[in-house]
């Protein structure tokens, strides 16, 4: 009996590396972006809902929240897009010099975003997380958003070092525009949540 044998696909000029929606690891990163995008969905409901049902929100004799750092906070990161997005375009172009720097910057700026996160969540809240309901919503929202700026520094500075110390090969520029992806994610997000946090206690 005579075996049959399937056509087979020539697959040799494939490239090696591939960016964004052809690459899987963007399909991974796009998970993270749903799965963290609909947590800080939740914590934004469960401040709106408990805002609804105070009688005052800030309550009596909380004062509200100072917008110094909240307001240099967003408005860097606003600005960081251009940079990462730079980034973004070096690593598409196996840039290694400029993955470099830029990857640099990028880890630079998110220590920066974590540094204002913590002088937020410790001088302009004007709250503790167990005062009260406002308390908790304020330090639930920041603090989740907190999570994401600690993991992206860590990803940040992780590329950086492996591009200015490890072997690079191909697979390391689509990781680094992976992590611009997230980046604009992290950013985009932020804005409502500020608004929330630090604009809605003034209406």
């Amino acid at each position: 009996m005579t075996r049959r044998l399937r056509p087979a696909v020539d697959a040799s000029d494939l490239p090696d590396v591939a960016f964004s929606h052809h690459d899987l690891a963007w399909w991974g990163t796009l998970g993270f972006v749903v799965i963290e995008g609909v947590t800080l969905a939740f914590c934004a409901v469960v401040y709106i809902y408990l805002s609804r049902n105070a009688e005052s929100w800030p309550p009596h004799g909380t004062p509200l929240p100072a917008l110094g750092y909240p307001t240099a906070q967003v408005a860097l990161m606003l600005l960081s897009i251009a940079w990462v997005r730079r980034l973004s375009l070096a690593a598409r172009r196996f840039d290694l010099r400029g993955v470099r720097i830029f990857a640099t910057g990028a880890a630079i700026l998110c220590a920066a975003f974590v540094t204002l996160r913590l002088l937020e969540l410790t001088v302009s809240l004007n709250v503790r997380w167990d005062s009260n309901a406002y308390g908790s919503a304020q330090w639930l929202v920041l603090g989740a958003h907190a999570f994401l700026l600690f993991m992206q520094f860590i990803e940040t500075t992780g590329i950086a070092i492996a591009f200015w110390f490890a072997p690079v090969s191909g697979r390391h520029f689509s990781d680094a525009d992976d992590a611009a992806f997230y980046w604009y994610f992290m950013v985009a997000v932020w804005v409502p949540l500020y608004g929330l946090c630090y604009l809605v206690p003034r209406l």
